[in-house]
């Protein structure tokens, strides 16, 4: 696959809501993705060495960081943390299901510091960039201004140019324009990659 990045490697200095100063970002040389603008984060997937799980936000659930006083990545963690007790919920209300099993299925790693990684999608363009997971202290991406590190920037990027590649960017996009809770898959070299689209309260 051809280099997707120019330019250097450095992050944007931000620490505030919105990283309002670009600075020196890589450019994304890759094909435009047919998606609305979305919050991405890579979650563990413990046991499972084969597989790898992205969680998705679409961004239009989340407000202004300036008028809520979070920034979209926390807005977005706080959906799907919504979305997890929402599905709690609907499964203590089902006679049909063995609840305790059920409950015990549930995703977990719903918090920031749980997270490998997080990105977005905006304007086609994928991007690697969110001080909100990537530099938390204790985090493999922290120090990097919260840009990821190179092997977790190449893994985020294969995805997304293998859906445009296979046309999954259109699945995608219908997926989220439909609020279809679908999980999708995406396969690139040995990995399975599962995309997962949370809506918080309106699932």
């Amino acid at each position: 696959m051809g280099q997707l990045w120019s330019g250097p490697t450095a992050g944007t200095p931000c620490g505030r809501l919105i990283c309002d100063y670009p600075g020196p970002r890589p450019k994304y040389q890759g094909t435009e993705l047919d998606l609305p603008d979305i919050l991405v984060f890579h979650v563990p997937t413990s046991g499972r060495e084969w597989c790898r799980e992205l969680r998705v936000v679409p961004s239009y659930l989340t407000e202004d960081p300036k008028l809520v006083g979070k920034t979209r990545h926390q807005q977005a963690i706080e959906i799907i943390q919504e979305s997890q007790s929402k599905l709690k919920r609907d499964l203590e209300d089902d006679p049909t299901y063995n609840l305790p099993t059920a409950v015990a299925n549930l995703p977990t790693n719903n918090t920031a510091t749980d997270m490998l990684s997080a990105g977005s999608v905006q304007g086609g363009e994928p991007k690697t960039q969110s001080c909100t997971v990537n530099n938390i202290e204790g985090n493999q991406n922290f120090g990097q201004e919260g840009q990821m590190e190179e092997k977790q920037r190449d893994e985020f990027l294969e995805v997304w140019a293998e859906m445009v590649k296979t046309g999954q960017d259109k699945d995608l996009r219908e997926i989220i324009e439909k609020k279809r809770g679908v999980c999708q898959r995406v396969r690139v070299k040995d990995k399975e990659w599962q995309v997962e689209v949370y809506y918080g309260g309106e699932e």
